[in-house]
């Protein structure tokens, strides 16, 4: 399933200060609803049937601002980069092989000498032309942002895995992933109030640390090749 950066609110050619302003934008937007969440659910002494309704939603609606702010994000920063008018030759090597992807497609059944020769000719074409490409070329959209999915989406625009993306990988699989298809595929499980609010405070970490690199990233051209 494929992202479109429209999502994101994107619209026209973009500097990197009015990228960093449509990334805010949209991390206040999610972190509001998101604090929210977490005042509904530890409010005292609240109803317990009503409690487990909210909390079970707060479950769902925290992995959905993690998943959405990720891919939309993701998308943003390649339709950014887009309109950066650079070279596929001066750009990192995963986007690089975003641009010529199509090639190797129509050469993957040959070994032949010839069609390979072509094939390199051909790379070597295009990677003199400007860099333009769908976001979901870069970005691998897969159904659930597990870990391992975000890992690729981050390899995939040419950025570094952090530390904190790692050290948190099992609180991704595990209390956000896993919590969210319980509840989406109809599970009867329950979640208390402060079990709740960490997983929304984790999930607030994490999409704060991805758009600082995001913004970073576009500020500082570390889409470039070094």
């Amino acid at each position: 399933m494929g992202v479109s950066s429209s999502r994101f609110d994107w619209e026209g050619s973009l500097d990197p200060s009015q990228f960093i302003e449509k990334i805010d934008r949209q991390l206040a937007r999610r972190k509001v609803e998101l604090s929210n969440l977490l005042i509904m659910v530890t409010e005292q002494n609240p109803d317990p049937n009503r409690l487990s309704c909210v909390a079970r939603s707060a479950v769902v609606l925290t992995y959905a601002h993690w998943e959405g702010f990720v891919k939309q994000g993701s998308a943003a920063y390649v339709s950014f980069i887009n309109d950066a008018n650079v070279r596929v030759a001066d750009l990192k090597f995963p986007f690089q092989a975003a641009y010529v992807s199509s090639a190797f497609k129509r050469a993957v059944s040959s070994t032949k000498a010839r069609y390979l020769g072509e094939l390199l000719q051909e790379i070597d074409a295009r990677r003199l032309e400007i860099f333009s490409v769908s976001p979901d070329k870069c970005i691998d959209a897969e159904s659930n942002l597990s870990s391992t999915v975000f890992r690729d989406i981050v390899h995939g625009i040419g950025l570094e895995h952090l530390p904190l993306y790692e050290t948190r990988s099992a609180f991704i699989d595990q209390r956000l992933v896993r919590a969210r298809n319980q509840v989406a595929h109809g599970e009867l499980v329950g979640f208390d109030s402060v079990d709740v609010k960490d997983r929304i405070v984790g999930a607030r970490l994490l999409i704060g640390a991805y758009a600082t690199q995001l913004k970073q990233a576009a500020t500082e051209n570390y889409y470039l090749k070094t």
